[in-house]
This record gives structure tokens, sequence and C-alpha cells, in this order.
């Protein structure tokens, strides 16, 4: 067993819900609720759910870009919520993150050589000539031309601005890098090129990745472990091949079976969720799944299932499981 780089305990991300005439909280959006698990170093975690299940939230939270309600984060047995403002930014050289949409998350107002020299300059990294080498560097190895440096983010493809993101990321040598959703809003095409450049960087830099999607088969290409969320919790973590060939939880099971299959000659039998996704202001008691869950029985309408380990490194949240 790897030494665990990132280490998660019972996250908790709240948003209030105000109103009234004096916009008093009556309730809180629950995005993150009581999420655990680890990351090894080097390793990549898949962290996959539907939209709106918190992943990205998630993401965010272990970065602290969005200030916590509750629980802890350690990097390399450092506790990152615990820190102050001077002692977060030096660790934001070694925690970095890939943004989803690369047309809103690069400056237009600056140029490529500013955008990814900004950081480098502001950590202290390097200025002048060493910086505009630094820059040169990070865009000829995300496969884009050192000249590019003078040009500005609309003058650039998806997939080229997406690079620049990348670049920006790692032009400060982190170890860990949250990608949100790096390729949902780029083309087919190009999302192969994406992933191709992110496995030779994770190689060329020691990289460990918490890799954020909705598409199931591009993580199961790039992940080592899956961890699967619904409705703010995590409900199934293990190896990527013990996930795909023996998923354990219903809504794992149903988001499985709605992954395409290319030989049409194999049917594959398509698992049809009934109802809704639960408002995560109001959850279900019990077990979050239960009312779109073919197996629910009474138990899982008022007790709350935990995440327990039911195979070596098989974690599950199902009462249905520990009946095996």
């Amino acid at each position: 067993m790897k030494e665990p780089i990132i280490r998660l305990e019972n996250i908790k991300k709240y948003f209030p819900i105000r109103g009234g005439v004096f916009s008093r909280v009556v309730g809180h959006v629950k995005a993150v609720d009581d999420v655990s698990f680890s990351i090894e170093k080097g390793e990549t975690l898949g962290l996959v759910g539907e939209s709106g299940c918190g992943k990205s939230t998630l993401g965010r939270t272990i970065l602290k870009l969005l200030d916590p309600t509750g629980g802890s984060v350690y990097y390399k047995d450092h506790s990152i919520f615990e820190t102050d403002k001077e002692q977060l930014r030096r660790l934001r050289r070694e925690l970095q993150m890939i943004f989803q949409d690369p047309y809103s998350s690069l400056n237009p107002r600056l140029n490529v050589g500013e955008i990814i020299g900004e950081s480098i300059e502001f950590h202290g990294m390097a200025s002048g000539k060493e910086k505009q080498e630094k820059v040169e560097y990070m865009l000829e190895t995300c496969g884009l031309s050192p000249h590019h440096h003078r040009r500005y983010p609309h003058e650039f493809s998806g997939g080229q601005r997406q690079r620049i993101g990348i670049a920006r990321a790692l032009s400060l040598n982190p170890e860990f890098v949250v990608a949100d959703e790096p390729i949902s809003s780029l083309d087919v095409s190009i999302q192969a090129q994406i992933i191709n450049l992110m496995e030779d960087l994770q190689e060329q830099f020691g990289l460990t990745y918490l890799f954020i999607s909705h598409d199931l088969s591009m993580v199961r290409y790039i992940a080592d472990h899956v961890a699967v969320m619904y409705l703010g919790k995590v409900v199934e973590v293990c190896d990527k091949e013990e996930l795909y060939d023996n998923p354990l939880h219903p809504y794992t099971q149903a988001l499985l079976s709605a992954v395409p299959v290319m030989d049409p000659d194999l049917k594959s039998n398509r698992i049809i969720l009934s109802g809704d996704v639960p408002s995560p202001a109001n959850p279900p008691p019990g077990c979050n799944f239960n009312p779109r869950c073919r197996y629910a029985e009474e138990r899982c309408c008022s007790e709350e299932p935990e995440l327990r380990e039911v195979t070596a490194g098989h974690r599950v949240s199902c009462h249905l499981v520990e009946k095996r």
C-alpha cells in the first residue's frame, strides 16, 4: 500500500437557504454530506455521479476554494482546513485545479504568457526572462507552440484553451491536481487527446489526480480507483476493475447499465430508475437512494447505511450488501 497523499474525513459543505423579510436561514442545501476517502500518491481517483450530486463542490472544498461546513482534509498529514492564509498560499503550489469550462476560466484581457506566468511570479518561483522560459516550456509540454505566449484566449480553440489551463495548473509543479470535468465541454475527437496528455503529464511529473467526470467510459480509461457519489454522499469506492466487473450498490449498477455498448450484437440490460433525484435541501430519511431503489426495504427508509468494507478495498453504503 502506498502512502495516501490526500485524506478526507467526514467532509461537509452546506449552502444556506435564506427566506423572509430579514433573509434568515430557513434551511440548508447539503451539497456534500459526510464524505470520506483517501487518494494514494501517483494514482488517479475517478469521482463519478449524475449532475448535481456534489462532485464539483467536493473538489473545490478539498482545495478550500469553498469554505467547508465540517470535516477535515489532510495533505501529507497536514490539515488544509486548519491552515492560515499564508500557509494556504504556500500550499497552493502543491494543490492545483483544472477547471471545467476553458472559455470562462481564462482571463480574456491577459495573453497566454501573462495567464500562465502570473502564478509563477506571485509565488516567487521566477521572473523576467526565467519566467518567460518557464511559460514557453509549459506550453510546449502541453502540446502548444512556445510562440503562442503572446496570443489571447479568443485566438484558440476549446481544446487549445484547455491545454493552456493545464499548463497554468502545472506551472507551479504541484503534486495533487483536481481535474473538474476537464473534457466535458470539448468535442469527442479532442477529449481523447486531452486525456492522453494528462496521462503523459502524470507520468512525467509524478502527479496525483482527482478526476471528476460523468463519463464512465473515460473514467474507466484513466482512473485507478473510482468513487461513486449520489446526492452529496459517496455510496461506493473501489478499484476500477472491481467496480466495472462487480458493482454492488444499486445506483452504481444503474449508472453502468447506461454506458453505451459499442457492439450492436450485445444487448445491455438497462436499469431504468423511477422518480426524480430528491432535493439536497430536503434529502429523504434513511438511505438517500431509497425513493428510487428497486430493492428498498423498510429499514432503508429509516436507517442510513454506513460506508463499510465488504471485500478487500471495496466499500459500499447499502443495507442490501450488508446481508450478503
